[in-house]
């Protein structure tokens, strides 16, 4: 009788032996399982990060300057605005005159180019300049190339409307940290301002 009990014993361990290593097995799994999620989900993160990167470098890109020339007419050259809608790219004159005004785009007010601030582009409404800035329209985007960094940032337009030319509010520096452009030029009849804002993309 006692080793017929101690068999049973016996046996009845090697059930509970089994039952823990099962347990045990689903705990790990469990576990492994927990691993591999938290892994995709750092992964995804990782993939979001790559996505972001290349949209960022798809807007600050770096970019060829060598058909950008010095000087125009005497004129420092600090870059291109090109907007492809109008099928327009300018070079953008360092300085604002009415001799500069009638080769090019020119800075008018703000930082340098692509820079944090309001950076404010003036141009006659005359032909191949910004004759037809009055088509464009909110959401709109151009891009303007910095020819000392190489760098190239695009901007959506967010704003269009008319002033007076004694009106300067459009020429604020209050950007909350972001890079502006502000394109100026005159409506037809040169008694009002056409002005169009636009952020950096992002």
């Amino acid at each position: 009788m006692g080793g017929k009990h101690f068999k049973k014993g016996k046996h009845s361990d090697k059930k509970e032996n089994k039952k823990l290593a099962g347990k045990i097995i689903k705990i790990f799994l469990l576990f492994l399982l927990i691993i591999l999620i938290i892994f995709g989900i750092i992964f995804i993160g990782d993939i979001n990060v790559i996505q972001m990167i290349k949209e960022k470098t798809s807007q600050d890109t770096i970019v060829d300057i060598d058909n950008i020339p010095d000087k125009m007419e005497g004129y420092n050259v600090l870059g291109v605005i090109v907007i492809d809608k109008l099928d327009m790219k300018k070079n953008i004159l360092a300085k604002t005159d009415d001799s500069a005004l009638n080769i090019s785009v020119t800075k008018f007010y703000g930082p340098n180019l692509n820079e944090v601030g309001n950076f404010c582009i003036a141009g006659h409404n005359y032909e191949d300049i910004f004759e037809r800035a009055n088509e464009l329209e909110l959401n709109d985007t151009f891009y303007i190339i910095d020819k000392a960094k190489g760098e190239k940032v695009t901007y959506k337009i967010y704003d269009k409307y008319s002033i007076n030319p004694t009106e300067l509010d459009c020429l604020s520096q209050e950007t909350e940290g972001r890079r502006e452009v502000t394109i100026i030029t005159c409506n037809p009849g040169g008694f009002t301002r056409l002005i169009i804002k636009a952020q950096e993309e992002r």
